[in-house]
């Protein structure tokens, strides 16, 4: 996920009703959770350690029965629980996290999100060790026309501070941001846009468990080499040290593969 350059008008901040009737069947339990969740910044009581995310991110997080949960939540739970502190989970909007804002300001001690690790992004944040290889994927309606994303000619849907819209900005497509991946989702089906660019395990996802694939398909794979990387506040050098620790440590007693084939199973690796 990159830096976003001027912001747009946001294309996603429909009402809970509307954001109901534009999603299939399928997607109706997630779209209820994404249009219904709060995003405001939390009381924090002692002994807890906070993490922000932006969801719905399916398999990184999500929300399930009313929790978030997830493969980066896993992660970050490691790291409470070696501090002996709660896990708090906030959602926030992501450009809050890549910008450093929810940070910065004490919302949370640290964020992930699948957060992409890139030079831009290290002005304003510190990062632990990559624990994740990602790249990007475009997905178009079933009935498209479109052989590549070079060739577009409409709009294409991106996640609002993402390294997909960076992406899209940089290939002089006509990129409409949304809020979250869900709204972005959405967007393709109602035709708002003509493609859209997202990590690629989200996209198997849909494909797969959400069972989009007689309605969507995946036109092809943008291999961007990216890594992500939990972030906390430029200068927290004690967090950071007992982040990578823990994360050296799942990697090596198979903790990190158990909480991975949980959470993404065979679905293709990168975003």
């Amino acid at each position: 996920m990159g830096t976003p350059s001027k912001r747009t008008p946001r294309a996603g901040s429909p009402a809970r009703a509307r954001c109901r009737a534009a999603v299939s069947a399928g997607l109706a339990l997630l779209a209820l959770a994404a249009c219904g969740t709060e995003r405001v910044r939390p009381g924090t009581p002692p002994g807890t350690l906070t993490m922000c995310t932006n969801v719905p991110y399916e398999p990184f997080e999500f929300e399930r029965n009313g929790t978030i949960v997830g493969f980066d939540v896993d992660l970050v739970a490691l790291v409470a629980a070696e501090l002996k502190q709660q896990l708090k989970v906030v959602n926030v909007e992501f450009d809050a996290i890549q910008d450093g804002d929810a940070l910065t300001d004490g919302t949370c001690d640290l964020a992930a999100a699948g957060i992409t690790i890139t030079d831009e992004r290290r002005k304003r944040l510190d990062f632990s060790t990559p624990y994740f290889e990602a790249s990007q994927a475009v997905l178009v309606r079933r009935d498209s026309r479109l052989k590549k994303l070079k060739d577009a000619k409409g709009k294409v849907g991106v996640q609002r501070g993402t390294t997909g819209a960076e992406y899209a900005r940089k290939q002089g497509l006509e990129a409409v941001e949304y809020d979250d991946s869900l709204q972005q989702l959405i967007g393709l089906q109602a035709g708002h846009v003509e493609a859209l660019i997202q990590d690629r395990p989200v996209i198997a996802l849909w494909l797969t468990k959400l069972k989009l694939g007689k309605e969507l398909k995946l036109l092809e794979s943008l291999e961007t080499g990216e890594q992500y990387g939990i972030a906390v506040r430029k200068g927290n050098g004690v967090l950071l040290k007992t982040v990578d620790a823990v994360l050296e440590r799942a990697r090596k007693d198979g903790t990190y593969e158990r909480l991975r084939d949980r959470w993404l199973g065979n679905l293709s690796s990168g975003q």
